[in-house]
């Protein structure tokens, strides 16, 4: 059998020339797909800390350096992956700032990047609840029986988590009330207690780390009529013993 060597070296250029064909249109589409170059001025992120779950916000104002209109297809980079995506039309030398929201769950640090800038974003574990109470009041300071004492004080919540805090009001050492409350990072709270009074005494008030007094006084009892009746003096005898 004899091969015939002309038609064997004609197929892988008919097939090349068919992968070509096929390929170009291909690549033309991409060409005009392409972004057009832009100038980014400055990127920044805010704030450049945040913790699992919260927002970060990446601004960045871009310039238009060429001598035409330019509509822009601008990539936020994470770690080298687009995250996210805004068209931006812009004059001869005009300037924008876009500007992204970035939510991250799980902790690291992350790359961002948008044209030919680069900065960081770091995702932290969230800090526990913490409380703090202050400012605590006692008003008045002196009351009689069956007066009611109003007692306050602020708890603020400093950790990175909401948290439940449970108030004790403790008067000469024993839980008189108790609150419970839901607070939110970074909030506050106002405590407000209403304790009656029933007996005389100097109570002393603890509510967290914080004490303070006040008096019950003693009731004034009014003065007794006195219904005796004096005795006569004894009569008088002139030159008597």
């Amino acid at each position: 059998m004899r091969l015939d060597i002309k038609t064997v070296n004609k197929k892988p250029v008919g097939i090349m020339l068919l992968l070509a064909c096929i390929a170009m249109p291909i690549f033309l589409l991409a060409c005009q797909q392409a972004p057009h170059s832009f100038e980014v001025l400055s990127l920044d992120i805010m704030p450049p800390k945040v913790m699992v779950g919260e927002k970060a916000t990446v601004r960045a104002e871009l310039r238009n350096g060429n001598a035409r209109v330019e509509t822009y297809n601008v990539p936020l980079m994470v770690n080298g992956v687009a995250q996210d995506r805004k068209t931006v039309t812009l004059s001869p030398g005009a300037t924008e700032v876009v500007e992204f929201s970035l939510v991250k769950h799980k902790t690291g640090v992350y790359k961002i990047g948008i044209g030919d800038r680069n900065s960081t974003l770091e995702v932290q574990v969230p800090l526990p609840a913490v409380f703090q109470i202050s400012e605590l009041e006692v008003v008045p300071t002196a009351v009689n029986i069956g007066e009611k004492v109003v007692i306050t004080a602020k708890v603020a919540n400093t950790g990175g988590t909401q948290g439940t805090y449970t108030a004790e009001l403790k008067l000469n050492g024993r839980i008189n009330q108790t609150e419970r409350v839901i607070i939110a990072a970074g909030a506050e709270y106002m405590l407000v207690f209403k304790v009656p009074t029933d007996s005389p005494g100097t109570y002393t008030v603890a509510l967290g780390e914080l004490s303070g007094e006040f008096v019950v006084m003693e009731p004034i009892l009014p003065l007794q009529p006195n219904n005796s009746t004096p005795s006569p003096p004894p009569p008088y005898c002139p030159g008597g013993h």
